[in-house]
């Protein structure tokens, strides 16, 4: 009895520890107005940075793990895809 104690105490830690690990950061600043996105499919966007400087981003995915942090450089675009999330669907775009 105490083993499987153990066991289910072990596996909500699992499970609550790959939640977490899905959830978008709380702090995130939304993305600068200069910053523009294009949706190309529910699950592949490109990032537009039309500002004078540099900007971090990150892409935030419903029902999957965000994206890395990409510097987009003034003038430039980033595409970045989901592809490899099958339940994943574009929610929005932040700094980091």
């Amino acid at each position: 009895m105490k083993k499987n104690l153990v066991r289910a105490v072990a596996v909500l830690g699992f499970a609550g520890a790959t939640v977490a690990g899905v959830a978008a950061p709380a702090m995130a600043a939304p993305k600068p107005s200069c910053v523009s996105v294009t949706v190309h499919s529910f699950n592949s966007v490109t990032m537009h940075n039309n500002c004078s400087v540099s900007h971090r981003l990150r892409v935030v995915w419903r029902n999957a793990r965000d994206s890395g942090c990409f510097t987009v450089n003034s003038g430039a675009s980033k595409d970045v895809n989901a592809f490899n999330q099958p339940f994943a669907s574009y929610d929005k775009v932040v700094t980091c």
